[in-house]
């Protein structure tokens, strides 16, 4: 299978995350703005220091890397990159831009957020310069129709309908902290990693 890559250059989405872990959830959202835009690959980039988190991931850097990896090996158009670990002080989305613009700057990036994002985007760092180098593209979510429509971003951002499942990784650490089965929630293969590594109990 031959992996699409940027340095090819092209239009390519950026789907940043904690992927704590990652889940269906994170995997429709990129490939529903990969079709929807006619993208030449989705770029995963795990967050090294997320800004954002009031706690640090439960997981490690190495982990949630691993565990990424295993859940886009099968989709040629993935990618993934440690870029962030790079990245001095907090992983803000805009540094991120910037060091993958100096990387490859034969390619258009295009930010793939969730509806749920679009809701705290004006806590983000810098958010009109980010809008300003970056191309938005955001797929709706369950119950954030009206922040989707309704900001002062809207006519910025690029929208596109993808199918409406509601998961977290939140709700998944729960269960299986629980003991709750998470089968189905995420691939096969990151399910067993977690299991295999007693990660999130």
């Amino acid at each position: 299978m031959l992996r699409a890559n940027p340095n090819e250059g092209g239009q390519w989405g950026i789907m940043g995350g904690a992927f704590d872990p990652v889940h269906f959830g994170h995997l429709i959202l990129a490939e529903t703005a990969c079709q929807a835009f006619n993208l030449s690959g989705v770029l995963f980039v795990p967050g090294f220091n997320p800004p954002h988190r009031e706690n640090q991931p439960y997981a490690s850097f190495e982990d949630r890397f691993n565990m990424t990896e295993l859940a886009i090996k099968d989709n040629e158009k993935f990618a993934l990159s440690d870029i962030e670990k790079n990245i001095k002080g907090p992983g803000y989305t805009l540094k991120l831009i910037e060091e993958l613009a100096g990387k490859y700057p034969n390619v258009r990036w295009h930010l793939i957020l969730g509806a749920d994002n679009i809701a705290i985007f004006k806590k983000w760092y810098k958010p009109d310069e980010l809008i300003r180098r970056v191309g938005i593209v955001v797929g709706g979510r369950p119950g954030y129709a009206d922040e989707l429509e309704n900001n002062e971003w809207s006519d910025k951002i690029s929208r596109f309908d993808m199918p409406l499942i509601d998961i977290s990784s939140t709700e998944i650490r729960k269960h299986i902290a629980a003991g709750i089965s998470v089968r189905y929630m995420l691939p096969e293969a990151v399910r067993k990693y977690i299991l295999d590594k007693g990660l999130y109990r």
